[in-house]
């Protein structure tokens, strides 16, 4: 319950709730169905959030945003998964999003990362006291433009297949609630040239999969 009334006291800040804020509070509400004691409960706190924020000059805002969460909590998932395809920015985005909404961890199993903006938005969640750990292959951190060495130098932990195999899973874990899958690399040319393509979804039986190939591939390897 914390996770979302933290959610709430974010979307209160401008005095609205924007599409992406409903659409990540559904996901929330959506991993764990709500009885009628933590419905009262997250009602009275949107309530309390609304006192507290209110003012002469924005009340009209607030009681739009309290319409807006209140409606939230009692409305249900559209869908537990959606795929997306490059090239174009949508890949490199709902990488990045999935990153920044992070509340605590993301496990990241990654042939290779040498795209910059999902290495600032690493390194900004990293910043920001997120358990950010990160799996890759130690032959392509060799390649030029491979940002593995500097997000290690910035203190994120990173393990490393160093057999003369590849490490080449692309996938990543959020929070232990959603994964994204699929051919997708973390490269410039993924999002600029290639056909490929990736799968965000929050079904708990996946997600569990994952978080255990994650753990024992973190088991195995070696610290950058």
């Amino acid at each position: 319950m914390d996770d979302i009334v933290e959610h709430l006291k974010l979307s209160i800040e401008d005095d609205f709730l924007s599409k992406n804020e409903k659409k990540s509070l559904k996901e929330f509400i959506g991993e764990r169905p709500l009885d009628e004691h933590q419905l009262g409960y997250l009602r009275s706190k949107i309530y309390e959030l609304a006192n507290e924020k209110v003012t002469s000059t924005n009340y009209k805002f607030i009681l739009e945003w309290i319409k807006d969460a209140n409606n939230t909590l009692l409305s249900k998932p559209t869908s537990d998964a959606d795929a997306y395809f490059s090239p174009g920015e949508t890949c490199r985005n709902v990488i990045i999003q999935q990153i920044q909404r992070a509340i605590n961890q993301v496990q990241i199993c990654v042939f290779t990362i040498s795209d910059d903006p999902i290495t600032e938005a690493i390194l900004t969640s990293h910043k920001l006291g997120k358990d950010i750990r990160i799996i890759t292959d130690n032959d392509k951190s060799l390649d030029e433009g491979s940002d593995i060495e500097r997000i290690a130098r910035q203190g994120v932990q990173v393990k490393m297949d160093r057999t003369a195999n590849h490490m080449h899973h692309k996938f990543m874990v959020v929070d232990g609630k959603a994964v994204i899958t699929g051919s997708y690399n973390w490269t410039r040319s993924a999002a600029l040239y290639n056909h490929e393509n990736i799968l965000l979804t929050q079904d708990a039986g996946v997600v569990k999969s994952f978080l255990k190939q994650f753990d024992q591939l973190w088991k195995e390897m070696e610290v950058y």
